[in-house]
């Protein structure tokens, strides 16, 4: 399934495919904290309201995921835990490696997962 983003658009530039792994980040960091809170509460079969990852800056989107399920989404720097029909693969810059019907999982490829990699808080912190 094409996401509405690539119905707007055909092929982007890479300051563009940079622009959209940083915010795609920064909505990482905040699942990140998420992930925390759930862990610090030690309910872990229950799932979580976790913010979408697109890269899309006025999506507010909310998916819930079992702390296990975010872990698996998490397991590579380049992943990213979006809602269905918000994964931005266009021109390359991502795929999706797993499906569910609350998410899908989007691996960045080229200079998007480079900067995904660079900007991984796991990365920083020396946590995988």
């Amino acid at each position: 399934m094409a996401s509405a983003f690539e119905d707007w658009h055909e092929h982007v530039d890479e300051e563009t495919k940079r622009q959209i792994a940083e915010n795609e980040s920064r909505f990482r960091r905040a699942n990140e904290r998420i992930e925390k809170a759930g862990i610090r509460l030690g309910a872990h079969e229950l799932t979580y309201p976790f913010v979408c990852e697109c890269g899309r800056p006025e999506c507010v989107v909310v998916l819930r995921a079992t702390l296990a399920e975010y872990e698996r989404a998490r397991e590579n720097g380049r992943y990213f835990l979006c809602a269905p029909g918000h994964e931005i693969t266009i021109d390359g810059m991502g795929a999706v490696v797993h499906r569910e019907d609350r998410f899908v999982v989007v691996e960045k490829r080229g200079v998007a997962g480079a900067v995904a990699e660079a900007n991984d808080p796991r990365r920083r912190s020396g946590m995988h």
